[in-house]
């Protein structure tokens, strides 16, 4: 596993929570793949997960809800 680079803690494979306010509205992303220090908490997303959160944030501003609450699809091919 590689280290995290703000503390040198080791980062693990887990999941987080992704929120973005859209002044209009706020989108909640859950169960995001991501990798987690386990000494600092610090998350990182990779690519391919960013890229649909994107997509998905995309579809919530198209719907226009104050409040959208999604699990990331858990059909998505990712390396995490």
């Amino acid at each position: 596993m590689e280290k995290c680079p703000l503390c040198g803690g080791q980062k693990k494979k887990g999941t987080a929570i992704y929120s973005v306010d859209l002044e209009t509205g706020v989108v909640i992303v859950r169960h995001v793949p991501c990798f987690v220090c386990a000494q600092c908490g610090e998350e990182w997303i990779e690519s391919g997960v960013a890229k649909k959160i994107e997509e998905i944030v995309e579809e919530a501003k198209a719907k226009k809800y104050q409040t959208e609450i999604v699990n990331f699809p858990q059909i998505v091919a990712v390396s995490v």
